[in-house]
């Protein structure tokens, strides 16, 4: 199965060359995009001394970017592009209590790549995401700006801290003083969506009945295999669903040396009456050196993940309850732990292209027999302003 998805994959560039039928030549209009997203946000981590801040941050779940996009019709080819860069100053997935200035200015790719789309399907190459990316983040509830699946983006740098302001160690599970390895939020939480965006090469079939499929492969070998599906149907009624499955083979994944396998999904519903209800659920199973290390410290070879939301969107408005919870996912010497949130959101779709939102949310950690950190709150609000 690997050899064939790998195979397929590399043979792409032939088969485009024999399905691309000579046109005359017609220069690409090209679009400038983008949006710029801020906001304002207050974060308590629970110490008794200097346990709280304010900040002004890039809003992460959908941070400021710009792009450029071009697309051409060469007769049963039409050909595109897409380069997309990142452009954000304190990034909320970067924030910790005790941070007073600025933060730093993040400059990143985001996506390099061309696409032939044809009738026997669409061909990607270059940085762009993965197949399996944002199958666990289907959210038809109008709310995904300010809260949804990937709960990392608004406090994954935030540190789980004790009363008295000591922080929990990331492999001892004993309370250290100023460690640079304090456990944060984003030890302990993940929702699986795939590899997210990078080098590869990928295909999607054509969409039979609202579903298709998508492969892709990357470098080290990794491969990710995804289906999508999304149909309106009884009138206003509106369902998406999606599956995926990623094996890291040999890439350092998501920037380490993690070897896995993953299975993601996600599914969301809206009635024509403005209700909504999202679910998602991720699972990540270690593989060798990483499994070896992980029973070392007496700890499940896979982690799991859960996420909720349920609410109601009508005119400009959109509100939202959620609920997340990962399993195991900390490596702390003989602890399995459970890492949970619960938010509430508010959306205005102010203006075209104008979104105004507020959000609420609670990180909560349970380390079972061993003293538990305080809980860390955030009440945030800001814009997403498109162009």
């Amino acid at each position: 199965m690997k050899n064939c998805l790998r195979l397929g994959l590399l043979l792409m560039p032939a088969v485009l060359a024999i399905m691309l039928m000579l046109s005359p030549v017609h220069a690409f209009e090209v679009t400038v995009s983008g949006q710029v997203n801020q906001m304002i946000m207050f974060a308590d981590n629970g110490a008794d001394n200097n346990g709280s801040e304010f900040f002004i941050a890039d809003n992460d779940n959908s941070g400021t970017r710009f792009r450029f996009t071009g697309e051409q019709d060469y007769g049963r080819t039409k050909i595109g592009f897409r380069l997309e860069f990142d452009a954000q100053r304190n990034a909320s997935d970067t924030l910790d209590i005790g941070q007073d200035d600025d933060g730093t200015f993040q400059f990143l790719d985001r996506w390099l790549e061309g696409t032939f789309d044809t009738s026997f399907g669409k061909f990607s190459i270059g940085k762009g995401d993965g197949a399996a990316d944002n199958t666990s983040q289907t959210d038809l509830s109008g709310t995904s700006v300010a809260q949804y699946a990937g709960v990392n983006d608004t406090a994954g740098d935030f540190t789980w801290t004790f009363k008295n302001g000591t922080k929990v160690n990331d492999n001892t599970g004993n309370p250290q003083v100023g460690k640079v390895d304090a456990l944060s939020i984003g030890d302990t939480r993940s929702d699986f969506d795939g590899l997210g965006r990078n080098d590869r090469i990928r295909y999607d079939t054509p969409t039979w009945g609202g579903t298709h499929l998508a492969g892709s492969l990357t470098n080290g070998g990794a491969y990710e295999l995804a289906l999508f599906y999304n149909r309106q149907f009884a009138g206003e009624h509106k369902v998406a669903l999606s599956l995926g499955y990623v094996d890291t083979e040999n890439r350092k994944a998501l920037g380490t040396d993690l070897d896995f396998t993953q299975f993601s999904s996600s599914i969301s519903y809206l009635a024509p009456f403005g209700f909504n209800v999202t679910g998602s659920f991720g699972q990540r199973y270690f593989q060798n050196q990483e499994k070896a290390v992980r029973e070392s410290l007496n700890l499940p070879a896979e982690s799991t993940n859960y996420y909720v939301k349920v609410g109601w969107r009508g005119g400009m408005h959109r509100v939202s309850v959620e609920y997340g919870l990962t399993r195991d996912l900390a490596e702390i010497q003989d602890t399995p732990s459970d890492s949970t949130n619960w938010g509430l959101a508010y959306v205005a779709a102010a203006w075209e292209g104008v979104e105004l939102f507020g959000a609420y949310r609670v990180y909560q950690l349970d380390l079972k027999d061993k003293v538990n950190p305080e809980d860390l709150m955030q009440v945030y609000a800001g814009t997403r302003i498109k162009f």
